[in-house]
């Protein structure tokens, strides 16, 4: 193939080397070699054209001769290269348009090389191929026919008829590429002179009309429709491809301006043609250009005679009306192709000359002023109204063209023409909108009233309700007529209304029928909502109200509240949104008045901008956004109007409105115009629901609290919303109520402000004028906004950060506008107040300049001027608020929050009082509550030790355990996530290097004060609560101890150091505590011991006590017996051995503790400082201070205590008896006549183990009474009582010698026979005791017989006859020596008859019945006597249950009746 190439090129270029004859003989042979190139591609193409050029030149222009080649042996050079111009004409394809273009130039030279040689067989051959039979061969024709016309014109200029004829059949063709040769071929004819006559309008009307292809028709196009033809190609197969509608209508509009504007001999044919071309419909898309041609004809001819004639013309419309109806209503899109508004209106200037001559000079002077507005489109494009604006241009520039031109008749002539050019627009809302502004605009300045009626009513009938473009232009152009025919206007909207016939119920059954119906329905509605809107909106102030009162008072607008569809609801509101409209543009002209119903219609706005149950197609979203953003707008409108909104519809309103702020960002360019009407509708709230500076403070701070929760939300987008809506309203507020002055003109402290303030609590405030009505810097709550708006300063965002920043420059702006009250304290730092200010007028700028700075050091500065700017009270309030600050959902903005109230914590925290304190420490430990974030919370916990450390720590400390009390009350602290915040806090106090001591210190007292009666323990005066006085009085404070607990783990070295510092006081709570613990574990209470022993063991942990510990895990949960006095006992020991310097500094505190009213905290006490009494010995001054303590609290209700003082005072008499035995032996005499019996106990064992140590001269003095003492407790029922008091008796025999000893001795024989039936008793120990004391006793009564029977083994003996026998021998005895006391011996065991135990009876009843016989024998027994006893033994024998009675009875009457003669007895 490429050497077929190869040899075609060479062939062409070597063609005119050649001499005729060889040239003509291998023509047959060449021309098929050549064109048989045309079927592989364009390259190929390009070089057999350029070979078949050459060959052509030397074939046909030859000098030597005649052309080689006949016509008729051309035609099939001719055919094949009409395909191949189709082709090249083809330009899609980029890489081959430059060859494409050399093919196609090299074809139209062989043309015209035969076009020279046979000029009419080429035309003729041509024509015919323009015959509509195969596209290719047309397209090439006409393209070859373009080409050569100009070239060959004279030769053909005799047959441009035949020209005319074929092209103006060719005018119908469809195909878009001979459509565009076609007009290529126009154009050219044109320039020619060719279309003269007849047809030359018939071809201005084709390239008009295909410069009115629509963008619709050119998107429309089918790329796939535009073929690229290629390579090899069939004839029949080769289309005009390549050509779109766009290329077409671009060469018609240049070929179009290309004739008017260089082609002098087209006027008298372009200037009618071009006019009657404005007009059709068909035409509309080539107004532009049309007019563009119009304009620039009348530029190049400065006489207007082309114009005249045009005029003149029959098939000219009349232009004054046919012509501004039509070019004034396609004003409409200013950004439409070819700047179609900006050619109108330059044609109008250029055919002022066919309109009322007065008219001329105006549209001189305001056409340029349009055609400014409209000359940057870029500009244009930025302003979101630009549209709406443009067609009030139009209007105003329409209705000041008729008041210029002042022609009623001329106007209702255009009337006319606005009616009929309804048809223009069928379908073209846009300009059928303009259309009825314009008519109705045009019927304004009309006085017919039939004539009115009748265009109101073509008006109505040419909408298309169901499009709201058209409905708004409807509405409108009623407005616009209702300004001088509002009642016929209303008839024509009453008569629409009455003819919709859809009541409620007819319409929720469409729902179901036919819900075409229900839209048709709603457009109606909503197009009668929009007219009766803008009939309000431009009828006359002078006459709205009477109508505006008929239309809501006949409650007509609620008819209109059925709609469902989103633009019937849009109009509803909008035509709302225009009644208040015309009532504020009422006012704005001096005629003010209420709007009636204000409150109902804006409830109907809320209930349409709401989300029907239908409405749950995504696609309607954007339209209910639409819906809400026109409802918010028509919110403000009816806020502004009178009468003044209440309270529950500003709530009612708020409450609707307010989550607008919550919508997502996208899509913005709905959103924002919505978010911005809602600021607007919340300053128009701020602004007109109030009557004074006061109220409207009262409607600020309840909006801005109602917007809190967006301005701390977790979305950006939301704080911005909420901050910027804030923003808005200080500014609206700064600028209608802080002056800065006083009314009575007082500047800066006012003197009446107070006065003021009274006279509005005491009075009405209607009865004072609205001047008076300040509001005053409380009443803006500056501590309460501050700690809203302060976290947003450390924001993420830097715009809410800026926002923020001003948002508080402008509350303390306002705040020192305000008047002062004379005496205030701000007036005392005003100077450094307005520093501060400035200083934050300084951070501010830095932020609106965007500087390059630290947001940290920002939010820093911001603190800084803000914590001079507060108040004390406004200080306060910002404390007592901050858990919401610290709990930010912003990390940084909490952070930031903790900071602040650090640095005013710091600086200012002097100035609090105890009360502030508490309720600061109470947010600060709520924000640790809610805080996760372990940084964060160690950060307010850090703020919390600030506080302590800078103002009052007993009241932080008590607020914290307050906490943690209740936490351990209501939750399970120990599954809480993130950790208890409670414990943190002790862990963190523990640590402190200040507040660890204090802490402590504090705990420890609270666990020493929780008592009901204090006693003297308290500092008189001291305000700060106590635990005791929150916590149940029975239990011990838990969370005190589980301080106590963290305070010993997780103290660290600080901590550890302060225990070791504070060991005894630590100690002897943990001492007390554990009495507490363990008498509530007696009872059944063990939680709180449970809680305690952990904390005891910590403690010894911390301080290296590993034995305490052990004692404590040995003994610790032991609660039975009073074990617990034994571990007492026991740590005390431990302590006295370990730690010997520590044992003073606890018996003063445990000293102290003895003198509370818990029982169990006493008996702890008195058990360790009788255990410390034993390690007392190497100091004389503790001791003698534990003696004395332990005498005063002999007497305690607690037997327990009293025994254990007593043990102490008995250890302490053993090591110094001299000093000490006295003051023990006076407390031993006092306790024997203990009603308990474990102090009775206690006590005479105590005497016993004294006794043996004691001098005679100490005991003595007491000797009797100690004797009367014992012998009332060897009664006792407690077997360890009896022995240890018969032992004590026995002991007390050594001192009964010498002057005591008849005393003694008495005492003696009143015990006697006590111990000698108890020598028998059920106690071993009690027999014992008694053996031991009657040997002891024995020898005192000088009877050799009595004490010689201790020795016998029947005295030593426990069984019953030894014991039997040894009570005979000891009766016989006293019977025979001690006859003087027998009577008290037999009265004391007669006493015993009635001992509760039964051996004891029965042992009285044998030793009296021993004794009875003895005395018989003796013949000394009273017969009285024995009478008595008789009887009691009977009556023993008779009534006792015991069998031991009983059988003691028998030997007892036995012996007694041997001891008595029978006959004395009378049974």
């Amino acid at each position: 193939m490429k050497v077929r190439l190869a040899t075609v090129e060479a062939l062409g270029q070597m063609v005119g080397l050649v001499s005729r004859t060889q040239l003509k003989a291998a023509l047959p042979r060449l021309i098929p070699t050549i064109l048989e190139l045309y079927r592989k591609d364009h390259q190929s193409a390009f070089i057999a054209t350029c070979a078949l050029d050459n060959l052509l030149d030397a074939s046909l222009l030859s000098e030597s001769g005649p052309p080689l080649l006949e016509f008729e042996e051309l035609t099939i050079v001719l055919s094949t290269l009409l395909p191949v111009t189709c082709i090249c004409n083809d330009e899609s394809e980029k890489s081959l348009v430059a060859v494409k273009r050399k093919t196609y130039n090299a074809i139209q030279h062989c043309f015209l090389t035969v076009g020279s040689v046979y000029p009419e067989e080429l035309f003729m051959y041509l024509l015919n191929k323009c015959k509509p039979r195969e596209e290719s061969c047309t397209f090439g024709a006409l393209c070859v026919l373009k080409h050569l016309l100009p070239r060959l014109s004279e030769t053909w200029h005799g047959k441009i008829e035949s020209l005319v004829e074929t092209v103006k059949s060719l005018l119908e063709d469809q195909s878009v590429g001979v459509q565009k040769a076609l007009a290529e071929l126009i154009v050219v004819m044109a320039s020619h002179c060719y279309l003269g006559g007849q047809y030359g309008e018939l071809f201005i009307e084709y390239l008009v009309r295909h410069c009115a292809i629509t963008e619709a028709d050119v998107a429309g196009c089918d790329p796939q429709k535009v073929a690229v033809q290629n390579f090899p190609f069939k004839k029949s197969e080769v289309k005009a491809g390549g050509v779109c509608p766009f290329e077409l209508r671009m060469i018609c509009e240049k070929g179009l301006l290309l004739l008017a504007i260089t082609i002098p001999e087209m006027e008298p044919i372009l200037w009618p043609c071009l006019l009657k071309m404005i007009i059709p419909r068909k035409y509309t898309g080539a107004v532009a250009i049309v007019c563009r041609c119009i304009s620039e004809l009348s530029r190049h001819r400065s006489s207007y005679a082309s114009l005249t004639e045009s005029i003149a013309h029959t098939d000219i419309p009349i232009p004054e009306q046919e012509l501004f109806a039509r070019l004034v209503v396609l004003l409409h899109d200013p950004l439409a192709r070819g700047q179609l508004s900006t050619q109108i209106l330059t044609v109008l200037c250029c055919l002022a000359p066919l309109f009322p001559k007065n008219v001329n000079l105006f549209w001189q002077d305001e056409i340029p002023k349009m055609k400014a507005y409209i000359s940057d489109t870029e500009d244009l494009k930025q302003d979101s109204s630009y549209q709406e604006t443009w067609d009030d241009m139009i209007i105003n520039f329409f209705a000041e063209s008729l008041d210029v031109i002042q022609d009623i008749d001329w106007a209702m002539s255009l009337g006319n023409v606005f009616s009929k050019q309804y048809l223009l627009y069928i379908g073209d809302d846009e300009h059928s909108a303009l259309l009825h502004r314009c008519l109705g605009m045009l019927l304004q300045k009309v006085d017919g009233r039939s004539y009115v009626r009748e265009k109101i009513d073509l008006m109505y009938k040419h909408a298309n309700i169901a499009n709201g473009t058209n409905r708004i232009g409807l509405a409108k152009g009623m407005g616009l007529v209702s300004a001088s025919h509002l009642d016929t206007v209303l008839e024509k909207l009453k008569s629409i209304l009455d003819g919709v016939g859809h009541n409620r119920f007819q319409r929720f059954l469409s729902f179901f029928s036919n819900r075409a119906k229900t839209q048709d329905a709603d457009d109606v509605y909503a197009a009668l909502a929009l007219m009766y809107g803008y009939a309000a909106r431009y009828a006359p102030s002078t006459i709205i109200e009477a109508r505006i009162d008929a239309l809501v008072g006949t409650n007509m607008l609620s008819r209109l509240l059925h709609v469902r569809q989103p633009a019937a609801k849009q109009a509803v509101i909008t035509a709302i949104d225009l009644l208040g409209r015309a009532v504020i543009h009422a006012a704005e002209g001096g005629i003010s008045f209420p709007l009636k119903r204000r409150d109902q219609m804006l409830d109907y706005i809320l209930t349409l901008m709401g989300r029907d149950e239908y409405d749950g197609a995504v696609d309607l979203s954007l339209e209910l956004l639409h819906t809400q953003t026109l409802a918010l707008s028509a919110c403000t409108t009816l806020v502004s109007v009178e009468p003044k909104l209440t309270i529950e519809t500003r709530n009612l309103i708020l409450k609707a409105t307010l989550c607008f702020f919550a919508l997502p960002n996208d899509p913005p360019d709905v959103v924002d115009p919505l978010i911005k009407n809602l600021i607007t509708l919340l300053c128009a709230i701020l602004l007109t629901s109030g009557d004074d500076g006061r109220s409207r403070g009262e409607q600020l701070l309840h909006i801005m609290r109602s917007v809190d929760q967006y301005v701390s939300s977790a979305v950006d987008h939301q704080r911005a919303r909420g901050c910027l809506a804030v923003y808005e309203l200080l500014v609206k507020f700064r600028t209608l109520c802080s002056s800065g002055y006083c009314v009575l003109g007082c500047s800066g402290s006012c003197m009446h402000l107070h006065q003021i303030t009274e006279r509005i609590a005491s009075r009405n405030s209607s009865s004072l004028t609205s001047t008076f009505l300040l509001p005053t810097r409380d009443s803006l709550y500056l501590g309460e906004r501050t700690i809203v708006y302060l976290p947003r300063c450390a924001d993420t965002s830097s715009e809410v950060r800026k926002i923020s920043a001003q948002i508080l420059d402008l509350f303390f702006t306002i705040a020192l506008s305000l008047p002062r009250p004379v005496g205030s304290p701000l007036s005392e730092h005003i100077e450094q107040s307005y520093s501060a200010l400035s200083a934050l007028g300084d951070v501010i700028a830095i932020l609106k300049s965007d500087a390059s700075i630290d947001p940290s050091e920002i939010f820093n500065r911001i603190v800084s001027s803000v914590c001079v700017l507060l108040a004390k009270e406004e200080l306060a309030v910002i404390l007592h608020g901050c858990t919401i600050s610290i709990c930010d959902k912003v990390k940084l903005s909490a952070e930031g929050s903790v900071g602040a109230i650090m640095e005013f914590i710091l600086k200012r925290g002097n100035e609090l009082n105890e009360n502030d304190v508490s309720r600061t420490t109470q947010s600060l430990i709520s924000a640790t509550i809610y805080v996760t974030d372990k940084h964060l919370r160690q950060e307010v916990l850090a703020a919390i030790c600030c506080l302590a450390e800078q103002t009052n720590p007993k009241v932080v400390f008590f607020e914290v355990l307050i906490a943690a009390e209740r936490d351990i009350v209501t939750k399970d602290i120990s599954w809480l996530r993130g950790g208890w915040p409670m414990q943190d806090a002790f862990y963190t106090f523990s640590q402190h290097s200040v507040l660890s001591e204090l802490f402590l210190e504090y705990i420890v007292s609270e666990l020493n004060n929780h008592t009901p009666d204090q006693g003297g323990d308290s500092e008189k005066g001291d305000s700060v609560r106590h635990l005791a006085e929150v916590c149940n009085d029975d239990e011990i404070p838990q969370a005190a101890i589980l301080a106590l607990t963290a305070f010993f783990r997780g103290g660290g070295k600080t901590g550890r150091r302060t225990v070791e510092q504070s060991y005894a006081a630590v100690l002897c709570a943990l001492i007390l505590q554990l009495g507490n613990c363990h008498g509530w574990a007696e009872t059944g209470q063990q939680h709180s011991l449970r809680t305690l022993l952990p904390a005891f063991y910590s403690f010894c942990e911390c301080v290296g006590d590993l034995e305490m510990g052990k004692i404590l895990a040995r003994d610790g949960e032991q609660i039975e017996n009073g074990r617990w006095i034994n571990l007492i006992e026991d740590l005390a020991s431990c302590v006295a051995m370990k730690r010997p310097k520590e044992v003073h500094p606890i018996c003063n505190i445990l000293s102290k503790a003895l003198n509370r009213s818990q029982k169990f905290q006493r008996e702890a006490a008195a058990a360790a400082l009788s255990q410390f009494v034993r390690y007392s010995d190497g100091s004389g001054s503790l001791l003698e201070h534990l003696v004395e303590v332990l005498c005063l609290h002999v007497a305690d209700e607690s037997a327990t205590a009293r025994r254990l003082c007593l043990v102490g005072l008995v250890q302490a008499s053993g090591l110094h008896v001299d000093q000490y035995a006295f003051q023990v032996l006076g407390v031993i005499l006092v306790l024997l006549e203990d009603p308990d019996e474990g102090v009775a106990l206690s006590t005479s064992q105590s005497l016993l183990k004294v006794l043996q140590t004691f001098p005679r001269d100490v005991v003595a003095p007491s000797l009797i009474n100690l004797s009367i003492r014992l012998r009332n407790l060897i009664i006792s029922m407690n077997g360890k009582v009896r022995a240890s008091s018969f032992a004590a008796f026995g002991a007390l025999s050594k001192y009964g010698t010498g002057a005591l000893h008849e005393a003694f001795l008495e005492q003696v024989h009143s015990t006697l026979p006590r111990m000698i039936l108890h020598l028998q008793d059920d106690e071993a120990s009690v027999r014992q005791a008694c053996k031991s004391a009657l040997q002891q006793i024995l020898p005192l009564l000088d009877v050799e017989d009595i004490s010689s029977l201790i020795n016998t083994n029947c005295f030593n003996s426990d069984h019953r006859s030894d014991y039997e026998n040894f009570v005979r021998d000891i009766a016989r005895h006293i019977c025979q020596n001690l006859a003087a006391r027998v009577d008290t011996y037999m009265a004391s065991a007669i006493q015993a008859f009635d001992a509760p135990w039964p051996v004891i009876q029965a042992n009285a009843l044998y030793f009296v019945g021993s004794m009875l016989s003895h005395l018989g024998e003796q013949r000394s027994l009273a017969p009285y006597v024995t009478q008595q006893v008789f009887g009691l033994l009977i009556g023993k024998m008779s009534r006792s249950s015991d069998a031991i009675v009983r059988a003691n009875c028998s030997p007892a009457l036995s012996m007694l009746l041997k001891a008595t003669h029978a006959l004395t007895w009378s049974v």
